[in-house]
């Protein structure tokens, strides 16, 4: 090839590799004009606002029906966090974005004051045109030191527009992060209510129910849309802004004399159960609120619950129990059984507990010999009881353990006269099912098989030996959780004859329960009350009527729980025995019980004193 060709070709090589390097210029100058506008964007919005006004970013997360109309309720539900919390926010969006409430549109956003970090403002940046849920409010981060006024008194220049309808929301409602809301319990507590001067929440201190002399909880409370309005022109909350925001609003509603309409929402919302205080109760079906939702594993173990609960509602199920654990070496581990005597019935309960309630307030938890007992649970799921009771001067002593596996329960207790008791419980073999197997060694004759069925409008519970001559046992009752009529019947095979036939009826209201029972084969009346004067006081009676001597047999009693950790019942008789009980919770799940109990008749006699301590480590 001739020099001069060679030469050619070099200088094309040059000038297209020039060309080919300008181009990459152009395309990257165009990448980075455009990054720098988002980033641009993101602080523009951030920070060029008058100083004088509180501005929205977002719209929200809307939570609404299907065929939604102009009569649907409209909930704003305003989230107050941090800038930071962006985890927490994500989370948040998907507990909220998977509900759909009937009849209601509910908008959820999050609320926080003015950003002061350059991360934040490219990533909430991010988050509003990726979301579009976020107010921020000209404000400085704070708790108590107006955020909640400002929140408030902003919305009504953010969303009222000739555009919208008016009022732009009827509700408006402040939570907080740490609070989980059931979203449809929420909608259909507000249906029948005033859409005006309302003033809703869970009153503050816990033992009062009274909205109109105390205050509502922070964990989230709501008020109607003119409220909000008038927050905005009035001086009362203008000049009272420090304070702990819950009860400074409830001082505004106070001093403005304004929210005639007022509806306590205890115990549907409440604080999460562990530990147990004043404002906690188990969680059940008709939740509206669970706060204080500090870590996943709380988040956790609510959703699985709340989700089961409203699962086994519709099939009429008991309420699930989920145990959650953590093992050193093992991510979190999640164990859903349903715990017996946790249950919470949506239709009746089963037979055996009707007029239940009252006789524990009578007789549970008094002791009067000497009682011992250590508990300890492992990771793996096995429970370890060991307990030692000295009455008189003789020592009885157990060792229990039970293991829990999916839906099994293997239970196995060993006493000192070496006896071996079992007891193989498996639930859900079909739905809403238990199936228990139990035998004693040495006893061969021991063994006995017991099915339950639960039904939205019926309990089940049947029993019968396995020997070649049983005991069969069968217990029914219909009706509602409030309304149920129920009996059992007993007969032993070898005879040929009943050993027992019992009915009842029972009647259960949130605040007392009512049985009566002819019991004894028909021999004996017996009726059972119980009423809860307030969350922390009860009382109960129970009287026993027998027709073939005339006799009345009667006993009352009390519990009043004098603090969260202390429990003191009364209890008296017509056989002139009085007693007394006091429980102390000294550290958490460890008890410590005393009880005394003295006979009036008996004036030579000292009185019973007995001495019970529980440990769970």
């Amino acid at each position: 090839m001739k020099p001069s060709s060679r030469s050619s070709q070099g200088k094309r090589f040059i000038l297209s590799s020039l060309m080919f390097i300008l181009f990459l210029c152009a395309l990257a100058s165009i990448n980075e004009i455009r990054f720098d506008s988002l980033l641009k964007f993101g602080r523009c919005a951030l920070s060029n606002v008058p100083p004088d006004q509180s501005y929205n970013l977002s719209s929200q997360i809307t939570v609404a029906s299907n065929s939604s109309s102009s009569d649907d309720i409209r909930i704003l539900i305003g989230i107050l966090t941090l800038p930071d919390q962006y985890q927490r926010r994500h989370f948040l969006r998907l507990i909220y974005g998977t509900q759909s409430p009937a009849g209601a549109q509910v908008d959820v956003k999050f609320v926080f004051c003015n950003l002061t970090k350059e991360d934040q403002k490219v990533l909430v940046a991010l988050e509003i045109m990726r979301y579009d849920d976020i107010i921020i409010l000209n404000c400085k981060e704070n708790m108590n030191k107006g955020k909640t006024y400002t929140f408030f008194s902003s919305l009504p220049e953010i969303f009222n527009s000739s555009d919208r309808p008016y009022p732009p929301y009827h509700y408006v409602m402040k939570g907080d992060d740490d609070t989980f809301l059931r979203l449809e319990n929420l909608v259909e507590s507000l249906r029948p209510l005033p859409r005006e001067d309302l003033y809703y929440g869970y009153v503050i201190p816990c033992p009062s129910m009274d909205p109109f002399v105390h205050y509502m909880s922070g964990m989230g409370y709501l008020v109607s849309w003119d409220i909000a309005e008038w927050i905005r022109e009035s001086e009362i909350p203008r000049n009272h802004l420090g304070g702990p925001e819950d009860k400074v609003f409830g001082d505004w509603i106070r001093d403005g004399h304004r929210a005639k309409n007022r509806y306590n929402a205890k115990w549907s919302m409440y604080n999460y159960p562990d530990p147990p205080t004043r404002c906690t109760h188990e969680l059940w079906p008709d939740t509206i609120a669970v706060h204080l939702l500090k870590n996943q594993e709380k988040w956790i173990h609510t959703l699985i619950l709340t989700k089961q609960l409203q699962l086994f509602r519709k099939l009429g199920c008991g309420a699930i129990v989920a145990n959650s654990y953590r093992d050193s070496n093992e991510p979190l581990k999640l164990v859903a059984v349903v715990d017996y005597p946790s249950i919470k019935m949506a239709g009746p309960a089963p037979f055996v507990e009707m007029g239940k309630k009252a006789k524990d307030l009578l007789t549970k938890d008094y002791i009067f010999d000497q009682k011992f007992t250590l508990s300890m649970l492992s990771s793996t799921g096995m429970g370890l009881t060991a307990t030692g009771l000295k009455k008189d001067q003789i020592f009885f002593g157990d060792i229990n353990t039970v293991y829990k596996s999916g839906n099994t329960t293997v239970d196995m207790k060993v006493d000192t006269y070496s006896n071996v008791s079992t007891k193989v419980t498996v639930t859900d073999v079909w739905p809403c099912s238990k199936v228990a197997l139990s035998f004693r060694i040495p006893d061969h004759k021991s063994g006995k098989l017991e099915v339950q069925y639960l039904h939205p409008h019926a309990a089940i519970d049947s029993s019968i030996g396995l020997n070649p001559t049983p005991l069969l046992e069968l217990s029914a009752t219909i009706g509602s959780k409030e309304l149920s009529l129920g009996g059992e019947v007993g007969f032993e095979s070898a005879s040929a004859s009943c050993t027992k036939y019992t009915a009842g009826i029972g009647l259960n209201k949130p605040d007392f329960s009512v049985a009566l029972l002819l019991t004894d084969k028909g021999q004996a009346l017996k009726a059972s009350y119980i009423h809860s004067v307030n969350p922390f006081t009860a009382v109960a009676a129970e009287m026993t009527h027998r027709f073939s001597t005339y006799e009345n047999n009667f006993s009352i009693g009390s519990s009043h729980a004098v603090d969260p950790s202390t429990v003191v019942k009364t209890r008296f008789s017509d056989n002139g025995k009085v007693a007394m009980l006091c429980q102390r919770e000294w550290r958490p799940k460890s008890l410590i019980t005393f009880s005394a109990e003295y006979d009036s008749k008996a004036i030579n006699a000292s009185p019973k004193m007995g001495l019970a301590l529980a440990l769970k480590p």
